[in-house]
């Protein structure tokens, strides 16, 4: 059955790189963050949280990932739902 407010516009891009991507179905929440840099290459942040409203996200894992890995992930997560 398809969800009927799942919202159909890509989110908004922010300044400096961070998104959140949220899947209601599976109560999770998915944070990139632009993460300290080095010489050879950009790290990203990702950090999952488990999240049953009302209550507050909890934190499930963070890891980090090179940029273009975390673009693949965030473009097949957004894909996949």
């Amino acid at each position: 059955m398809p969800n009927k407010d799942r919202a159909t516009n890509p989110p908004p891009e922010k300044p400096g790189g961070e998104g959140w991507l949220v899947s209601p179905e599976q109560q999770l929440l998915c944070q990139f963050k632009p993460d300290s840099a080095t010489v050879h290459a950009q790290w990203v942040a990702v950090r999952t949280y488990r999240w049953v409203p009302p209550r507050p996200p909890v934190p499930q894992a963070r890891r980090r990932m090179l940029r273009q890995n975390a673009i693949k992930a965030w473009d097949k997560m957004l894909r996949t739902g």
